[in-house]
């Protein structure tokens, strides 16, 4: 990487230049960008209400349309309309709980080195502002990589804003980020480890990940950024997970709270934060989605407040992706309703993991919700492991994001989801759902009648250590 100024231009290894078609180099993807005093540049505060806009006539019409596109084939005309009734019922309820957004275009990527140059390819083609929040940012190949285009980002004039948590980046330091503020970047530490710049308790972490480009772009889901999360061609292929490509309103949602978290911390809002309302028209195709968030500190719950609700309605499945699976009573609760009532309530969760204390709590529960009719299967190995966090629900309403079903996410960290109701989003999620049971065993009740009184003590420990 070479300084020039306030241009930094980045050395491209040749290799990773012409491994994917739509990643260039960043003089051919020189922009026009704006002048200093240009509108779009003036400092703003967003308003509470920003991307709201959505009058109530045009949101039911977003509804009645997405429940419209592609219905599940397997129903009948009778069973269709209840289907649709129940829904619409939903999501006049949730509105409330976050901001939505139609029109939206969606791409869901499942691992590998796609998302990434996808991600990249997007920075650098950027003409207003690059805003970035992450988990985990390593200093691997990935992580410098992603910094250099966030670097290049600013050099070319536009508003660069990393946020990262300090620990989950715990190997992060200044001097690694000194190249990046020194094109015009800003990046800051989302509550510092140092108990002199401590905004919270210490587990208190932000564990989202967002990237937002410009106005209509942004990337949203379970991927933290380093090689473990890339397929083999930029890393090790160590993590199945999801994330997904944003175009459309929602976006701006996402901008709206990337720009509340930086006031959370007493960092000053972007200038390019100008009042992201939605549009005047309603586009007639896209999804509708609704970017939920978890804070626990603010007393917002809205991403747990969405789950219980849509588990509460469901009628006919339920699958979930959650590879840190130790739900709290009241998710665990209505899993197991669900269940009762005679839903296909299926949960994918890690067998090996990164953090083997997770798997001895997920245990303690496994009997609980056996009992009660739900399905648990364990995917992965050693070499390859779950970090997915999705829900499908009745073919028509689908989760991805950041929140693990676990006491971490449910009270503690700082999490983003969108809800999406969208048929052919939910069905994505489903087919690959059904891909991972491939790699996955099924628990049943006698996996666990064998297990002797120490194993049952470790496991039941290991669940209250990590209710603290």
């Amino acid at each position: 990487m070479i300084g020039h100024g306030n241009l930094l231009v980045v050395a491209v290894d040749p290799e990773i230049q012409n491994a994917h078609p739509r990643y260039c180099p960043a003089e051919t993807t020189a922009r026009q960008v704006p002048t200093p005093d240009s509108a779009s540049t003036l400092p703003m505060q967003v308003p509470e209400d920003a991307a709201r806009a959505l009058d109530e006539r045009d949101f039911e019409a977003a509804v009645r349309r997405a429940l419209e596109r592609d219905p599940p084939r397997s129903l009948g005309k009778v069973a269709l309309e209840r289907l649709r009734a129940r829904w619409g019922h939903t999501m006049r309820m949730l509105r409330p709980l976050g901001g939505c957004a139609t029109g939206n275009r969606l791409q869901l990527f499942s691992s590998g080195d796609e998302v990434w140059w996808e991600m990249w390819t997007a920075m650098r083609a950027a003409r207003e502002r690059v805003w970035l929040e992450t988990y985990i940012l390593e200093p691997d190949r990935v992580g410098t990589r992603t910094l250099a285009e966030l670097a290049n980002a600013a050099g070319r004039g536009c508003e660069v804003v990393l946020l990262y948590d300090s620990l989950g980046s715990y190997r992060i330091n200044d001097a690694m980020l000194a190249p990046l503020r020194a094109a015009g970047a800003r990046a800051h530490a989302y509550n510092p480890l140092s108990p002199w710049l401590w905004r919270g308790p210490i587990l208190h972490r932000n564990h989202r990940k967002v990237l937002v480009v410009d106005r209509e772009l942004a990337f949203c889901g379970g991927l933290n950024i380093g090689e473990d999360y890339a397929g083999p061609g930029l890393g090790n292929s160590r993590f199945r997970d999801s994330h997904v490509r944003v175009e459309g309103g929602a976006a701006r949602e996402l901008a709206r709270l990337f720009v509340g978290t930086l006031a959370e911390i007493g960092a000053p809002a972007p200038a390019t934060a100008a009042a992201d309302t939605a549009a005047s028209c309603v586009p007639e195709r896209g999804s509708l989605i609704q970017v939920l968030e978890s804070n626990q500190q603010r007393k917002r719950r809205a991403i747990q407040r969405t789950l219980r609700a849509t588990l509460k309605r469901a009628s006919s499945r339920c699958w979930l992706t959650s590879p840190y699976f130790v739900p709290p009573p009241r998710l665990r609760t209505a899993l197991g309703q669900a269940a009762a009532r005679g839903v296909d309530v299926r949960v994918l969760t890690a067998g090996p993991s990164d953090v083997p204390l997770v798997s001895l709590a997920s245990q303690h529960v496994y009997a609980w919700l056996l009992a009660r009719g739900v399905r648990i299967f364990e995917y992965g190995t050693p070499e390859r492991l779950l970090h997915a966090k999705t829900v499908a629900i009745d073919g028509v309403y689908g989760m991805v994001g950041s929140f693990n079903f676990d006491f971490w996410s449910w009270g503690r960290n700082l999490e983003v989801n969108l809800g999406v109701l969208d048929a052919t989003f939910a069905h994505e999620l489903e087919q690959q759902f059904e891909a991972d049971l491939l790699g996955a065993r099924e628990v049943r009740a006698s996996d666990l009648a064998g297990r002797g009184a120490w194993q049952r003590f470790l496991q039941a420990a290991a669940f209250r250590i990590l209710r603290l």
